[in-house]
C-alpha cells in the first residue's frame, strides 16, 4: 500500500506551510492583521476558544491555539468584511458549533 503525500496548507506570510496540532498567535494575527488584544476580545466574546499556554525549550511561555481557531478566525474576518457586528457573528459561530 502506497502512502499518499499530504498537501501543504498555505497560510501565507510568516505562517508555516505544514499542518500542526496547534496554531500560534502569530498565525492568527497574520489572518486578522489586527492585534493580540483583538484575539483575546474574541475569546471573551466566545468567538474563539481559549488558547493553552506552552513552554518552549528556553522556558519562554507562549499561547497555542487549537487548529480549528484558524478556520474560525477566517470565518470571523470574512463576516466583519461583510459588515456584520460581533454580536451577529457570535450568533453565527454558536449556530455553526451546534451543527457539528
Amino acid at each position: 500500500m502506497a502512502l499518499v503525500r499530504p498537501q501543504s496548507i498555505k497560510y501565507g506570510g510568516r505562517v508555516p506551510a505544514t499542518p500542526r496540532d496547534h496554531v500560534t498567535t502569530e498565525a492568527l494575527l497574520a489572518v486578522t492583521r489586527s492585534s493580540r488584544d483583538t484575539l483575546y476580545e474574541w475569546v471573551v466574546r466566545r468567538l474563539l476558544p481559549r488558547p493553552s499556554i506552552a513552554t518552549g525549550p528556553g522556558g519562554e511561555q507562549y499561547a497555542v491555539w487549537p487548529v480549528e481557531a484558524l478556520e474560525r478566525v477566517r470565518f470571523i474576518v470574512g463576516k466583519i468584511r461583510e459588515g456584520l457586528a460581533l454580536d451577529e457573528i457570535a450568533a453565527l459561530v454558536e449556530a455553526r458549533g451546534r451543527r457539528r
